[in-house]
């Protein structure tokens, strides 16, 4: 009798224990997210509403500025980067500007 219950006791702790090592694990990732949104990168969906002459300067997307340089990468695989256009802005803030680091067009202009 004491052995058939020393199996599902062993168990019982093993699979207790794996979870609050998981559970730990999980804090920490979440603990790094945090971390993460403290440096202000952000990632907006809008549609383009101004462009600066060519695509390097300051777009108005949805009413907020962002600043595309030469390092910023740009994928037009469902349309081009124009006025209109529904895009992903991935990038980091300063001030109230927002730095793009990737700017994927979603959609084309309609």
């Amino acid at each position: 009798m004491k052995t058939s219950l020393i199996v599902p006791v062993a168990v019982l702790t093993m699979i207790l224990t794996t979870g609050a090592v998981l559970g730990g694990e999980r804090e920490r990732q979440e603990s790094k997210e945090y971390e993460h949104s403290e440096r202000h990168e952000s990632k907006i969906y809008g549609t383009i509403q101004k462009l600066p002459k060519g695509l390097i300067g300051v777009w108005n997307v949805n009413g907020r500025e962002v600043s595309v340089t030469n390092a910023t990468y740009i994928k037009e695989k469902h349309g081009k980067a124009e006025v209109g256009a529904y895009v992903e802005i991935k990038g980091s803030y300063s001030g109230k500007t927002i730095v793009a680091r990737n700017i994927e067009v979603k959609r084309a202009r309609q």
